[in-house]
């Protein structure tokens, strides 16, 4: 029986564009993914951080309370659990233990752990996509970029570090957003995950309406910049300096892996 890979995305501060929840929920959508457990409560969640929402309706009041849902689903014979949710703000280490006790409970490949982060990329330029891994070789084997960071940190990296202390097979992908565009959905970032998660575990999602969004998300900008040229100056520098590293070699394999992709997806 195939064991399944886990993909787990957090709403919030770990997700600029909302490109990790997006691509998770695009991978859940196209499983059929359904409800197996949720984990949730005041245990995990600072109600004043995370309200609950609430719905009226023919005299029903219906509160909905913040809680991360394990979904399964299948997806061209291959087994899929969706992980997704508001990032917790309360008791990190026993939200870890938690999850990932249930996770064992679907004997899982590994786990697939996404997150988003505002940075100097232009719009213009593929974005990048970092990896942090429980396995180190795994990231040469990707031929991706090592993610290396120091400072405050959100629970992606405390998951995939708490897999890796439980013997778990963990990865972390950190795409990169533009951080003059970070507030509103960013596509590109959206596809530039799912290539990463489709190289990685063999899910390939169809992005054929991720490329009419790119163009749309891409004119919207350049439009924008016609108003104000210092931006476009801003710009115009990233460009040259991610050029330059594209030049000296760091981004090829991710050009390739991007044009593989491609062809795969071409009328889907």
């Amino acid at each position: 029986m195939d064991r399944p890979w886990v993909v787990v995305a957090f709403g919030g501060w770990n997700d600029a564009g909302t490109a990790a929840t997006q691509a998770a929920s695009l991978i859940a959508e196209y499983s059929d993914a359904k409800i197996w457990r949720t984990i949730g409560g005041e245990v995990f969640h600072d109600f004043r951080q995370t309200r609950p929402a609430i719905t009226v309706m023919n005299d029903f009041e219906i509160v909905s309370w913040p809680s991360t849902a394990i979904r399964v689903g299948r997806w061209q014979g291959q087994p899929i659990v969706v992980v997704d949710g508001p990032e917790p703000g309360l008791r990190w280490l026993t939200y870890c233990f938690r999850l990932l006790r249930r996770l064992r409970k679907l004997k899982p490949a590994g786990l697939v752990v996404l997150g988003a982060m505002a940075t100097d990329v232009a719009h213009t330029r593929q974005l990048p996509v970092m990896v942090s891994a429980t396995d180190p070789n795994l990231i040469s084997e990707l031929g991706a970029e090592k993610l290396e960071y120091d400072g405050p940190t959100g629970i992606p990296f405390v998951l995939v570090t708490e897999a890796r202390r439980h013997g778990m097979n963990a990865i972390g992908l950190w795409v990169g957003v533009p951080q003059y565009a970070c507030e509103s959905l960013c596509p590109p970032a959206v596809q530039a995950l799912l290539v990463r998660i489709e190289e990685l575990t063999g899910i390939a999602i169809p992005q054929a309406g991720l490329e009419e969004d790119k163009r749309d998300w891409a004119a919207a900008i350049d439009e924008a910049l016609v108003d104000h040229p210092e931006l476009a100056e801003y710009i115009a520098a990233l460009e040259t300096e991610q050029d330059a590293a594209l030049s000296e070699g760091l981004t090829g394999d991710v050009l390739a892996v991007e044009f593989q992709s491609y062809l795969r997806h071409r009328g889907h």
